[in-house]
């Protein structure tokens, strides 16, 4: 693996020389936690990756064509360091996509930027900025599984992925303006690439936001379409967050609807970041899940976590966590408490340790 970057780093080194206003950014997360799960079904301990952010690598590119305008590329992709593979599967029929999270190309500058390709929603930056764990437990977060919508089982059949989830469209062009005042939007449309209709498959999005140091709050709307141009799933999403000198706060609520069968999941989420010293943070996070319309059903999740930075790049964590369901969750039913409570049970207790390093 070593040779390998050294053998990549010569010619980037070379392109750099020759284009000294280029640039090529290799990074990424590794982490890995050991989690010991109770359920009323039975109980498990697992190795598992990505459990504060998601494992990841990629490659960030920026390239100066003068007058402030940039060409810019980003190549993102999964990785399960517990067993050494990448990427997620996408797609009916599934198939594995290397750079899964993001794979995008375009132009930035003093009017925003301008980007084509397989891309996060809108929604993402509403609620990720925000989010009561900072997005730690990814998969089983209920702001990243409904609020989000990266739940293939609930949200596959919509948007422009021929299934998956759709937390990250395919096929779009998104715009993201410069700040006025601290303010800015962004609007994205993808593509269903359906024959004979624009509207099947189809997704579009608008995001509003206002941020400053220590005040930020954003909000997004999004319209989805099945693979057929019935089925029609709306979602609405918004998040507020403080940021005090050894504090944080932050607040979510998002919510989508199906109007064939009149489901609706909302997600709400409050959460507060105490720092003690520089190198620890303990949080503390709940989230209330409900499921209405077609159906009733709602579950909590309570999380503490305390994570300890060794440097800037490597820092380890302890975590405790509860989920506590209405009903017995069956195989059929969709299970707001997704991963965490197993079929069989109500109610889950979570203990994770770990580790996590960025590069």
């Amino acid at each position: 693996m070593k040779k390998s970057f050294v053998a990549l780093a010569v010619p980037l080194a070379c392109m750099s020389g020759a284009h000294a206003q280029s640039s090529v950014q290799i990074y990424g997360i590794l982490d890995a936690g050991v989690t010991y799960v109770t359920n009323d079904s039975g109980n498990r301990t697992t190795l598992e990756a990505g459990q504060m952010q998601v494992s990841r690598w990629g490659f960030r590119g920026r390239e100066d064509l003068g007058g402030g305008l940039k060409a810019t590329f980003d190549l993102e992709g999964t990785l399960f360091n517990d067993n050494g593979t990448a990427g997620v599967g996408t797609g009916t029929p599934s198939g594995t996509s290397l750079f899964d999270r993001e794979a995008s190309v375009g132009l930035a500058g003093g009017f925003g930027a301008l980007t084509f390709g397989r891309q996060n929603i809108l929604g993402v930056g509403s609620v990720g900025m925000a989010d009561p764990m900072s997005l730690a437990f990814a998969a089983t977060s209920p702001n990243v599984l409904f609020a989000g919508m990266n739940h293939a089982g609930v949200y596959g059949p919509f948007g422009a992925n021929n299934g998956g989830t759709a937390l990250r469209q395919n096929n779009s062009i998104k715009y993201v303006s410069p700040y006025f005042r601290n303010f800015g939007f962004a609007v994205m449309r993808a593509f269903g690439e359906q024959a004979g209709s624009v509207q099947k498959s189809k997704y579009e999005g608008l995001s509003a936001f206002y941020h400053t140091t220590p005040f930020g709050v954003s909000a997004a709307a999004a319209h989805m379409k099945d693979v057929a141009g019935n089925a029609l799933l709306r979602s609405y999403a918004a998040g507020v967050r403080y940021t005090g000198t050894r504090f944080a706060l932050r607040s979510t609520y998002a919510r989508n609807t199906l109007d064939t069968t009149r489901r609706r999941i909302s997600v709400a989420g409050v959460g507060v970041d105490a720092m003690p010293s520089p190198a620890l943070t303990l949080t503390l996070a709940v989230y209330d899940t409900r499921h209405t319309g077609d159906a009733h059903d709602d579950s909590q999740q309570y999380i503490a976590i305390a994570k300890y930075a060794f440097s800037k790049r490597t820092t380890g964590y302890v975590s405790i966590g509860r989920a506590v369901t209405d009903t017995v969750v069956t195989a059929t039913q969709i299970n707001l408490a997704q991963g965490f409570v197993a079929v069989g049970s109500d109610a889950a207790n979570r203990v994770t340790t770990g580790l996590m390093h960025y590069f």
